[in-house]
């Protein structure tokens, strides 16, 4: 076989592979992951003339970088429970009948506590006698004192607690 006939052989064969290989690509079944980057290059190089080699196509296939967001976990801010056998004084943020659920009002409190209200907490008023019976009572400090008490309340009702009011908790 000349070496014409051999070189325009080779042509066809590379030119049916490069056809063959992009019926497959279009046939094969898309990913719903991201898409990978393909690179193609293809290299010619001519020596002295008539003769020119062609080598074939060159693919590389590279993972797509995927960037994955940071995830936040929040942590919900804690409640403060009202210490056993201690008699104090509290600013009452909210009292929520007990029928309401103490769902509504521990989300009163933890939105209180990420207000930044000291030692928020929840109690129940029917067991203290110093409190009116059948609320949640949503409380913000635990004072030795009514004055220091009184003294907090500015920052309670400016934190959007306007009817906060002081309170005597003993068992």
């Amino acid at each position: 076989m000349p070496r014409t006939q051999a070189t325009r052989a080779f042509l066809l064969l590379l030119l049916t592979a490069a056809v063959t290989a992009a019926a497959v690509a279009a046939s094969t079944p898309k990913h719903t992951a991201a898409p990978s980057a393909t690179t193609t290059r293809q290299t010619t190089t001519t020596t002295a003339p008539p003769t020119t080699t062609t080598t074939p196509p060159t693919t590389t296939t590279t993972p797509a970088t995927t960037t994955t967001p940071p995830t936040t976990t929040s942590v919900a801010p804690r409640l403060t429970a009202w210490p056993a056998a201690v008699s104090g004084y509290t600013d009452v943020l909210e009292s929520i009948p007990l029928a309401s659920g103490r769902d509504l009002a521990v989300a009163r409190a933890l939105a209180a506590r990420r207000q930044g209200l000291p030692e928020v907490g929840v109690l129940v008023s029917s067991e203290y006698p110093s409190l009116r019976a059948g609320y949640y009572v949503v409380f913000s400090g635990i004072y030795p004192s009514s004055a220091a008490a009184a003294a907090a309340l500015g920052t309670a009702r400016s934190h959007g607690f306007t009817d906060a009011y002081q309170a005597r908790v003993a068992r």
